[in-house]
This record gives C-alpha cells, structure tokens and sequence, in this order.
C-alpha cells in the first residue's frame, strides 16, 4: 500500500444497527415529529410514530418510527422495524480515517466539503437485521432518501461501513434503479497501490455489512479500470444471487479474454478492515501467493 498505515486490529462486522450520517456547515433545525411521519407515510404507508426519546452521551434526541411494511418474527411474535432519526450534533472531521480518504473518488472537493462541516444527523435502522438483506437494503435506501429531502442543507452523506462519502444531489437526482442502490451508496470500490511495487489492489467494501461478502482482487500489469468494472459486475452478482460464488469455483475473466476463468476463494481482507473476503485471483495478472 502507499505510506499510510494499515491498523489490522479493526475488524468489520455485520451491523445490527446500519448508521448513515448527514452532515451540514450549520446547525440545522430538527425536523418535526409530523413533518417526519407525513413523509414516511408516503413513502412506506403505514407507520407509527413511537416518539422522542433522550440519551445522555452526546446530547442525542432521537424520534423512532415503526414501519409496518416491514416485519421481523420473534418468538412472542412479529414486529415491524424501525427507523430512528436523530437531532443535529456536532460532527468530528477526524473521526473519517486516512485510509478512507484517499477513496472518495466521486467527489473532487471532498477534504474541502468535509473540513467545512461541523454538524451531523444520524439516521440508522433497529430491528430490521432480522429481514431479508434485499428488503433490509430497500428499507434502507427509502429512508435515507427521505431524510435528505428534509434536510435541504446537507452537504453530504457518510457511510462509514461503505467508507463512502455521497453529494444529496446524487440521492436526489441520480435515476439509479431501486435494486441497485445499495450498491452505489452502501459500497465502496476501492483503489490502492503497494508501495515499492508493481502491485495494485483493488476490493469493494460495504457488503459485509449486510452479511454478504466483499470481493478483492491483488493484481499486476492491467488497467485498474477494467478490474473496477469486473469488482462492480461481480458484486452485482453477488448482491443479486446471496453470494452463489464458492470457494473454489471460477468466474469469467475480463471480457477481452476470451474463455478465461479466474479462479476464487475466501480468506482475509488484504485491506482493513479486516474481513472474509471473495478473493479473485486474476489469471495471468494474479500477484501475491495464494494457497
């Protein structure tokens, strides 16, 4: 990797709670409870608003809403899952690591917009782990995009599993399909050379944290871009099917190499956080060892 420093302590794991974070210059005003659920009702139906509740850590109110489209069995029954918004904290620049910085690849200004913003609202689930990821992810992405549009004056999203740092215009303008959201907000591709030589290392970064794995590739003498566009195709798949590559199996090369088969398996991250990972060990490009 280039001269920053790995912490191979920091593992990724499934999160039970999937916190997306808005950020503003000032301050913004807390949207009302109404306000809220009247926008909720439109995009999901039928909700409850469970109310206001306090925390003491950081001076966080947070107003929680029941969304009814969506249940979780328990053993004393169904429930349906929440959504939880928060009102405006102070938000700390050093809190997004160097790593993570030097992957913002949609966004030219992004140290400019980040050092820029001293507030945040968080918004995340509860519950929903439980739900199928697809509907988990689709929950998700509707929330997200309601809270955006209350909040005219973010200036971006943070996705701290993903290490993706989104512009609202792109949520609010950007004709993705519904089944590919997740993909583009909730992973990352990542970039990266190793110092002193010729390798590159290129993995996505996000799936894991609905349970699905990443995919890694190490790799020597090809354009990176074309490795991307395998990373995105193959996360695709792997997103749609629930992860059918096993361990052993093969997937097809780039499509300019007719007939080549790369050939995969699991084993841990080269990259933090450390994580399982889908490692595609690409043909006759392939660099590092592999068991």
């Amino acid at each position: 990797m280039s001269s920053l420093n790995q912490d191979t302590t920091i593992d990724a794991e499934f999160k039970n709670l999937f916190m997306m974070r808005l950020l503003f210059e000032e301050a913004p005003v807390s949207v009302d409870l109404e306000t809220v659920k009247k926008a909720l009702i439109e995009k999901f139906g039928d909700i409850t608003a469970i109310g206001d509740t306090n925390t003491t850590s950081n001076n966080e109110a947070l107003q929680l809403f029941a969304i009814k489209k969506y249940t979780v069995q328990f053993t004393e029954g169904s429930m349906p899952v929440q959504v939880v918004l928060s009102n405006a904290t102070e938000f700390d620049e050093s809190s997004i690591d160097a790593i993570s910085r030097t992957q913002f690849w949609d966004i030219e200004n992004a140290s400019e917009i980040l050092s820029k913003c001293l507030y945040q609202v968080n918004i995340f689930d509860m519950m929903s782990s439980r739900l199928d990821y697809k509907e988990r992810c689709e929950m998700l992405m509707d929330w997200l995009e309601v809270v955006v549009d209350l909040y005219p004056s973010c200036k971006a999203v943070w996705i701290e599993s993903a290490g993706k740092l989104i512009l609202p215009e792109a949520i609010r303008n950007d004709p993705i399909s519904r089944e590919d959201r997740f993909l583009y907000y909730g992973m990352n591709i990542r970039f990266f050379k190793i110092e002193g030589t010729e390798d590159m290392v290129i993995d996505t970064l996000g799936l894991y944290a609905i349970g699905l794995p990443d995919i890694q590739y190490h790799f020597k003498g090809i354009d990176p871009n074309k490795v991307v566009e395998h990373a995105f195709t193959l996360a695709h798949y792997t997103y749609m099917e629930n992860a059918p590559v096993k361990s052993g199996e093969t997937v097809a090369g780039l499509q300019n190499d007719d007939g080549s088969k790369w050939w995969c398996q699991y084993e841990e991250s080269l990259i933090q956080p450390m994580r399982e990972v889908l490692d595609v060990c690409a043909g006759e490009y392939a660099s590092g060892k592999r068991e």
